[in-house]
């Protein structure tokens, strides 16, 4: 005896309704693959010398199925920045919410910088794409999306309230915290693009160390460098090193 029309009706909505998320979580991962496959190629070919036929072939989808998850090639990459910046920003924020609200020292906030870069080292198909694009970091007009700029501003005022706390407590050279911010960005940038330029054979902790050492230089006091840098003031002390180290753990 077959089940009553309303009876079969709601077992086929039941069902509907329970196989939702897992439609959801395949076009997820679906969506993933597209990105990460996309970020490889733009990185290694360019952005405008990609081909969304590039794209599809990589994944091993036909271009119709790809463009029926992204309208374009602006569009993807867009897209990659976007993931790849909300990442960014997320790590640092749950990994250094102490440093944030109220560090305890400068060697907290070389420690939240070395985590910032780590990141971008440990995605460097993202660094070179962000570097393709040739402008500015440190400069608001320079994002083509709200959505990054959004994020942009967000990472910004993340320092600029720790140069804030930092010329409170007499360890940073006095400043405008948003200037200064925007000239950490730029000191970053340069440093980055010369690890590129070089192949990106060089591991990643004398990288990270050179950038905390601009930090130390630019921004801390005559008086606080001192206890932060070698004598020649060429790269961070051992001990200064070591209690940054330690914060990793």
């Amino acid at each position: 005896m077959s089940s009553p029309p309303s009876i079969a009706s709601a077992s086929q909505k039941r069902q509907k309704t329970a196989r939702a998320p897992l439609r959801e979580a395949k076009a997820a991962l679906y969506r993933e693959h597209i990105l990460a496959a996309a970020e490889a190629i733009f990185a290694e070919q360019g952005v405008d010398a990609t081909k969304m036929q590039d794209i599809a072939r990589e994944v091993g989808i036909s271009l119709g199925t790809l463009y029926q998850s992204f309208a374009g090639k602006g569009e993807l990459h867009r897209a990659i920045l976007i993931s790849r910046s909300q990442q960014m920003v997320e790590t640092v924020t749950q990994r250094g919410v102490q440093v944030l609200v109220k560090p305890t020292g400068v060697e907290p906030i070389l420690w939240l910088i070395g985590v910032q870069v780590q990141f971008l080292l440990d995605h460097r198909d993202y660094l070179r794409i962000q570097l393709q694009q040739g402008f500015a970091w440190y400069h608001a007009t320079s994002w083509p999306s709200a959505e990054e700029e959004r994020l942009w501003k967000q990472g910004l005022e993340q320092m600029r309230g720790i140069f804030a706390w930092g010329q409170a407590q007499k360890w940073f050279v006095p400043g405008d915290g948003t200037d200064l911010a925007q000239l950490m960005m730029a000191l970053q940038q340069a440093r980055l693009m010369h690890w590129v330029s070089a192949g990106m054979v060089e591991d990643a902790a004398p990288v990270i160390a050179r950038i905390q050492t601009d930090f130390v230089r630019q921004f801390c006091r005559p008086s606080v460098a001192l206890t932060l840098l070698s004598e020649d003031g060429s790269q961070l002390s051992a001990r200064a090193l070591a209690s940054i180290a330690a914060l990793n753990g």
